[in-house]
């Protein structure tokens, strides 16, 4: 009896240098995908740019609306938020980034932008800029739509321009844990702190799979700076599956890179 689930796509990889922009290495990386939660990676973009344009600061504060709650399933993640409380931006941009909260992403956007949908219409107009011509964006958080897609290939770029123009994100990324009233949870990147791994986002959702854009900064022979690749693995079929590919890809990205840079001298 034929099955009534689609094929797993096969996983898609890519590493690149953060700041060439060079692929190092890929596979099946034009495949239009769920990127499940790295889209949040284009949900602090656009929030970023939102703000600077409204005048604002990541220590405003705004009150939670009951809606940004109540429209986060329950098998979602969530940072914890209630009606009613009041909390500051950046709180909220470490709750999306750190716990991947799906009620914060919806609590920036609103503020930000007014509503759900022009929030993804800003995102989606910042993926035009950067050259992201397979992706599309339909929520702020991720959850599993149709038509909500991008690759491998395009949540790299957007990582490497997000980690160019605001920095300071990866500091965020970079925390082991978070807290928030009752919640208390650790990020789910379990390589930071591994072989230079210091960030960005994790994935998951049944469609998608298990994903993960990592960036690990390392000295490279023959280079005179520390060299910062990323690496992006979507559609893995277990986080620990995923981790591992995330691992040794890295690993060939600096080899490459180092062994380009020999052929050079």
């Amino acid at each position: 009896m034929p099955s009534s689930h689609a094929p797993r796509l096969p996983v898609s990889s890519i590493t690149i240098d953060a700041l060439s922009l060079d692929i190092l290495q890929q596979q099946h990386a034009e495949l239009r995908r769920p990127p499940a939660s790295l889209t949040k990676l284009m949900t602090a973009y656009t929030a970023y740019d939102l703000l600077a344009q409204s005048g604002g600061s990541w220590s405003d504060t705004i009150a939670i609306d009951p809606c940004d709650v109540h429209e986060v399933a329950d098998d979602e993640t969530r940072m914890g938020l209630v009606p009613g409380e009041r909390i500051a931006l950046g709180r909220l941009l470490e709750g999306l980034m750190v716990v991947s909260g799906n009620d914060a992403a919806l609590a920036l956007a609103r503020h930000l932008a007014g509503s759900q949908a022009a929030f993804a219409q800003h995102m989606n107009d910042h993926a035009r800029a950067l050259g992201l011509h397979d992706t599309h964006f339909i929520s702020a958080s991720g959850i599993t739509t149709p038509g909500h897609l991008s690759t491998a290939r395009d949540m790299a770029m957007l990582a490497a321009h997000l980690l160019a123009r605001y920095p300071d994100l990866l500091a965020i990324t970079a925390q082991r844990s978070f807290a928030h009233r009752t919640l208390q949870k650790a990020n789910q990147n379990a390589l930071l702190g591994e072989n230079g791994v210091d960030g960005l986002k994790t994935g998951y959702t049944q469609a998608a799979g298990f994903c993960l854009a990592a960036t690990a900064r390392r000295w490279c022979a023959g280079h005179a700076l520390p060299l910062r690749l990323i690496n992006v693995v979507l559609g893995a079929d277990s986080r620990a599956s995923r981790d591992e590919q995330v691992r040794a890809q890295l690993d060939a990205g600096f080899a490459i890179a180092a062994a380009a840079e020999a052929q050079r001298v």
